[in-house]
């Protein structure tokens, strides 16, 4: 059954997701909210409401570390800690998605397929 009077407004896109972080997020940063990832495109100050690019399946991201992740596999599941930093320890940890191609051991930047 139909109700007879219906009103809609569009809000905004589905791939964002408003945040208001409680320290300092830079442009790039990966960020969980919850058991979701999202990605900020521009920085966003403490405490100042901000928006986050939500990452979803099948999406490719390149990620860029300090530290190399170490020699890992294609298709090999990455993750996020809640600090933001990407690991391949499940423990604790949110699933941003897989290993797009061979990770070397000494790579710095390398492409994650989201999940």
């Amino acid at each position: 059954m139909a109700i007879a009077k219906t009103s809609a407004k569009f809000r905004k896109g589905g791939d964002t997701l408003d945040y208001t972080p409680s320290a300092d997020v830079a442009a790039g940063s990966l960020v969980v909210v919850g058991s979701l990832v999202g990605l900020a495109q521009w920085p966003i100050a403490a405490g100042e409401a901000g928006t986050l690019k939500a990452l979803h399946r099948g999406e490719v991201i390149e990620v860029t570390v300090d530290e190399a992740l170490g020699e890992t596999a294609s298709g090999t599941a990455i993750y996020v800690t809640s600090a933001g930093l990407v690991t391949a320890t499940a423990t604790n940890n949110t699933l941003v998605g897989y290993a797009a191609a061979a990770i070397g051991a000494s790579d710095k930047t390398f492409e994650i397929v989201c999940a």
